[in-house]
């Protein structure tokens, strides 16, 4: 179930577009502002004020194309969902920061938050192992979790599958770091477990979509113009 911080979609439709010298600000329909950092989208950093007033909004309004820097698509080249879904993640993993790094201290929906963020940032750059030994399982089953509580029943599937090739080393005396766990892989387990990270990759889920209609926005979490 959603909680109760939570809003439905259309108070995050975007009611207007501005910009000052390092971002573009989104107005949203609830009244809050949401940001971005110019460096983070080149085409927009490098456009003429003519070309930035060009905007139009997707079919949802959470998202907004500039068809005159590239061809539009579905969720837009700036949405609103993405920004806001960082912007909770982030500001899960400062209070993580503030607390000396200690994720037992954090609250429970928190350490959802960290472990999804970390999940996300380690398997889209270097894949489960890079995550399970940068990490450790507590965290592995937090992302779990977490991608439990807000519905993401595909990238949970791949994610236990990629997890669950690991049930057999837990009493394996030449299992002495997470780091030994491929090499002691058959060829067999080591297949499986690209297969499902291929599957991992090709979700078609909106884990932003889906984290954000769970756990609501982060208050004020917009960077202020």
């Amino acid at each position: 179930m959603p909680l109760s911080n939570a809003m439905p979609l259309s108070a995050f439709r975007i009611q207007s577009i501005h910009f000052d010298a390092t971002h573009v600000y989104l107005q949203l329909a609830s009244g809050a502002q949401v940001g971005e950092f110019l460096t983070r989208n080149p085409r927009l950093e490098k456009a003429s004020a003519k070309q930035r007033a060009q905007w139009v909004l997707t079919d949802d309004g959470l998202g907004a194309n500039w068809p005159a820097l590239s061809p539009a698509s579905a969720t837009g080249m700036v949405y609103v969902l993405d920004l806001l879904w960082d912007a909770r993640c982030d500001h899960a993993m400062q209070r993580l920061h503030a607390l000396e790094w200690r994720l037992d201290a954090l609250s429970a929906q928190d350490q959802l938050l960290v472990a999804l963020w970390r999940m996300e940032a380690d398997i889209n750059n270097g894949g489960f192992m890079q995550f399970l030994c940068n990490w450790g399982d507590p965290t592995c089953q937090l992302a779990l979790q977490g991608l439990r509580a807000i519905g993401a029943d595909q990238t949970h599937a791949a994610l236990a599958g990629m997890r669950g090739l690991l049930d057999r080393f837990e009493d394996d005396p030449a299992v002495t770091e997470l780091s030994d766990l491929y090499a002691a892989m058959t060829p067999d387990e080591q297949d499986a477990l690209e297969q499902f990270e291929e599957a991992y990759y090709a979700r078609p889920e909106d884990l932003a979509r889906l984290g954000v209609l769970h756990f609501g926005p982060e208050p004020d979490a917009g960077p202020q113009p």
